[in-house]
């Protein structure tokens, strides 16, 4: 009969301990354990979003951690998941704490033994399985579908699409929508859709661990019915102020069962921008049409090539087309190497006038025309149809002859 295999994620931020731990499940006799190992609670639980975990092993005193923190964010982040906590103090109390918090049991760090700890795991796990199966959650739970924005230089108007596609996706499905800002530059989404609040995307990250539902509702700032906005800090939100794209990450995987659609203002492309991607289902490359707006998006797409996407897993969103005879999207697909996922039409000009106005998102009727037919695809509620091809007169001679790099 084979043997069991079961993947255990250990948190634990001495080497000594973890060392032991290992060692005590190398003979387990009946069953394998396969552990990974993680030495603070963030990167356990960017290990923990990655899947195929089977139990946490979780200490309660870790550096970015105390006490009961870790597992609350461990519950909000994999609730079904069996935790097993370790400590160096034996403790009631905090036993009692901990299994009233959702621990499935308390092991004390002196008293571990190999056979011992290695059956304790597995019955927690089987146990576990068996309270599962016997009451399975609906698993059709829904998750948002998150939309990233990435603009491949400065002007391509990837924030006024944001703003745009975020309403009109309400607009279409009904669902809630919620607005992140990571464009550190001028925290633009507030102030086009002219919403005010206190608190930004820097606050959520610092209190990451203690994250819930109501903490949440006190971050976001309203766009209008049906849209949440998540603050930049503006010009102050330094990459290294958000301590770590992790944090930004695990904002995400937790906010997407409050939402049925997230579109994220990315900023342009940096180390940062390329490790949230990762948790993006739909990413988009944002350009422009003229002869540097075209080379820039090649260029990007060439570098998230080197980041390990590959060129199926972004679109281009071309902006600002202007008035010109026609040429296809296979060719610009063929120049560029990305497919193109939707052209909109010059509207700065509208915007401007809406501005004059006092409406600080302007609006234009071609350009929602384009925005309605984008959203509908993102949402699934109307089959793909083809938007107006730019118009063009010729294609710069160093952009036709060029191969494309992805």
């Amino acid at each position: 009969m084979p043997q069991s295999v079961f993947d255990i994620l250990l948190i634990e931020d001495n080497p000594g301990d973890a060392e032991l731990v290992k060692a005590s499940l190398a003979d387990a006799g009946d069953a394998t354990f396969r552990v990974h190992w993680a030495q603070a609670l963030l990167p356990g639980l960017d290990r923990l979003a990655r899947g195929d975990i089977d139990l946490v092993l979780l200490d309660v005193s870790l550096p970015d951690s105390h006490g009961l923190d870790g597992l609350n964010a461990i519950r909000i982040h994999a609730p079904d998941l069996p935790v097993v906590l370790l400590t160096g103090w034996d403790s009631e109390s905090l036993a009692l704490r901990a299994v009233q918090s959702g621990a499935q049991d308390y092991l004390v760090k002196g008293k571990l033994e190999g056979a011992d700890l290695a059956r304790t795991l597995q019955r927690t796990i089987v146990r576990q399985r068996t309270q599962m199966a016997a009451s399975p959650k609906d698993s059709g739970q829904p998750r948002a579908v998150v939309v990233g924005l990435l603009g491949a230089k400065g002007g391509v108007g990837a924030t006024t699409i944001a703003c745009h596609l975020a309403r009109e996706l309400n607009r279409q499905t009904g669902g809630r929508v919620l607005l992140m800002d990571l464009d550190g530059a001028a925290n633009a989404i507030a102030f086009l859709m002219n919403a005010k609040g206190s608190y930004t995307i820097l606050d959520a990250s610092a209190d990451i661990l203690r994250l819930d539902r109501d903490m949440w509702a006190k971050l976001v700032a309203s766009g209008g019915v049906g849209v949440d906005i998540i603050q930049s800090a503006g010009p102050v939100c330094k990459e290294e102020q958000l301590l770590k794209a992790e944090r930004v990450r695990f904002i995400v995987r937790f906010v997407r069962s409050l939402y049925q659609f997230i579109v994220i203002d990315m900023g342009r492309l940096s180390p940062f921008s390329a490790r949230v991607a990762e948790d993006v289902d739909r990413l988009h490359l944002v350009g422009t049409f003229d002869v540097l707006g075209l080379h820039e998006a090649k260029e990007t797409a060439h570098a998230l090539g080197q980041a390990g996407f590959g060129s199926d897993q972004f679109a281009l969103v071309l902006n600002q087309a202007s008035d010109r005879p026609t040429f296809s999207d296979r060719e610009l697909e063929k120049i560029l190497g990305v497919r193109v996922e939707v052209t909109l039409p010059e509207a700065r000009k509208d915007f401007s006038h809406a501005s004059l106005e006092g409406k600080r998102l302007g609006e234009s009727r071609t350009f929602q025309q384009h925005i309605a037919r984008f959203a509908a695809r993102i949402a699934g509620v109307e089959k793909d149809t083809q938007t107006p091809k730019p118009r063009f007169s010729f294609l710069p001679g160093v952009l036709r002859g060029a191969e494309t790099r992805v």
